[in-house]
């Protein structure tokens, strides 16, 4: 049901009946259509949803199947029969679909052999897929036309000009699928963990160092955007924001100076920019930047959410709690958010059980807060992050720390300092790198928590050399991933001291508390 849902939701229901397009495309008063209308109510968003419509037992079951078989199948052949002049696609974007979908109809034209009008389509979208630097459609127009002018006409000057440029266009793509596989052999060790892996650094120089020579004689659109991720990585991966930073204006001022709007690859500049200045602590710098380059990101795509969490983390890191608890309902209150990439959404997770501890501790005004963030629940967190908690020298980092936090702000110290316990076993096992200096040093603080009975005065001279430590690393000189502070470790050690009383509470090892 998924994917028929995703199909659904991409079709412009109301253009397709404004044109009286869509009574021939699903039957009016048919169970396509009832189906077709539940879906895009949101009434029905499974196969479970769809029993309501077609009833229980094997006869349901049965016709349900069929009639998903059918709808989805009307659906993707309506597809041509749009047209993506939507304001928040790009120009190349736009071409794309236009130039594929007269592809689509040169061909079949061929295959009917009317070659007059074939050919003349054919040599008029040549002209647009060089312009909109179309590599592989371009070289499928030429190998079409290379026959042609040489087996059918007899045009050996056609002939030696599509032969010649068919050439060249084989060289830039072999040297984009090049680029573009040295990026997916980078990126595939990265997707899923949010922990820095240096000898990625050193692959990233070897690819890089073969690829550039190709990016100095070709202005190709698909080899400098996969060429300048590549060297991209090399800096990012050392977190070294500055140089990150000039590397992502110099791509934005290229794909700034193509004939047509790029989309794709000014976002992807535009967002690691944003978290250069994140990292580096320029707040003002990372706002202006998000209102720059918010017209390339379309609301509701992956990378429209990706943009919002920058976002977040900005409001987080400069102290704009409330600003940040805003975000979190727009973004968790969009449709259909749960059914977002698994890494959307559990990364607004882990953001709501960091909001709903400044909630507890008073950072954000409780008359504010919603009746759905007000019903967090830890336990239920913990099972909903699978993916982040096994990201053992990433993301998981800050779910260890933030049940510390609930519970001290709950001032329950028994079940504090068994969770400070078990954080102490997974720190000397997996945070022993550079990579996790910061992350260790916070933890450190965090175990002289029960060591000095929680009082707010001892602990911090318990903590002052480890604080001492972190602060000499600061944020934009460490090799982490720039997700894991939420809260910027100095920040939200302030906010935990605060949190603490001049009472002693004594527990014993294990969490049973001891009689003052």
């Amino acid at each position: 049901m998924r994917d028929l849902v995703e199909l659904v939701g991409l079709l412009e229901k109301t253009k397709l009946k404004g044109n009286g397009v869509m009574k021939w495309i699903v039957e009016p008063d048919s169970k396509m259509e009832q189906l077709f209308e539940a879906i895009s109510e949101k009434e029905v968003q499974s196969d479970e949803d769809a029993v309501k419509i077609f009833g229980n037992g094997q006869a349901g079951s049965a016709t349900l199947s069929t009639v998903k078989s059918k709808l989805k199948e009307r659906l993707l052949d309506s597809f041509f029969l749009l047209h993506f002049k939507e304001a928040n696609f790009s120009s190349r974007q736009k071409a794309f679909f236009e130039c594929y979908k007269k592809w689509a109809t040169v061909m079949t034209l061929l295959s009917r052999n009317a070659k007059t009008i074939g050919i003349d389509q054919l040599e008029r979208l040549l002209r647009h897929t060089m312009h909109f630097e179309f590599t592989e459609l371009t070289l499928d127009i030429l190998r079409v036309l290379r026959l042609q002018y040489s087996v059918v006409d007899g045009d050996i000057k056609k002939y030696e000009t599509v032969r010649d440029q068919y050439t060249r266009y084989e060289q830039i793509w072999m040297m984009e699928n090049k680029a573009e596989q040295y990026y997916s052999d980078l990126m595939i060790q990265f997707t899923n963990s949010k922990s820095t892996q240096l000898e990625v650094v050193e692959q990233a120089k070897v690819c890089y160092a073969e690829l550039a020579p190709f990016m100095a004689e070709c202005s190709s659109f698909k080899l400098h955007m996969f060429g300048r991720l590549v060297e991209m990585m090399i800096y990012n991966g050392e977190n070294d924001y500055v140089n990150t930073a000039r590397l992502c204006e110099d791509a934005i001022r290229f794909f700034d100076q193509k004939e047509y709007d790029s989309g794709l690859p000014l976002q992807v500049f535009y967002y690691n920019l944003i978290v250069c200045y994140l990292q580096l602590r320029e707040f003002e710098k990372g706002q202006a930047v998000i209102n720059r380059c918010s017209y390339y990101f379309e609301e509701g795509s992956f990378n429209w959410f990706k943009l919002q969490e920058l976002f977040f983390l900005l409001a987080m890191h400069s102290g704009r709690y409330e600003e940040a608890y805003w975000l979190y309902e727009k973004v968790v209150n969009y449709p259909r958010f749960e059914e977002k990439a698994v890494q959307i959404t559990e990364m607004w997770k882990i953001y709501q059980a960091y909001l709903y501890f400044l909630i507890k501790i008073g950072k954000i005004p409780p008359g504010i807060v919603s009746a759905k963030i007000s019903k967090f629940k830890l336990a239920r967190f913990l099972n909903e992050i699978p993916l982040f908690s096994k990201d053992k020298r990433g993301m998981n980092i800050s779910i260890l720390i933030v049940q510390i936090l609930h519970a001290l702000a709950d001032k329950n110290y028994d079940q504090t300092a068994d969770r400070i316990e078990t954080i102490e076993k997974y720190c000397s096992r997996y945070l022993r790198d550079n990579d996790t200096y910061r992350s260790n040093c916070f933890i450190k603080m965090l175990l002289q928590l029960p060591l000095a009975s929680f009082h707010r005065e001892a602990v911090a001279r318990k903590t002052e050399r480890y604080y001492k430590m972190l602060s000499d690393v600061p944020l934009e000189a460490a090799r982490q991933a720039h997700e894991i502070e939420i809260i910027p470790y100095e920040n939200l050690w302030d906010v935990t001291v605060a949190a603490l009383d001049l009472k002693i509470h004594k527990v014993k090892k294990g969490g049973t508390k001891k009689e003052e």
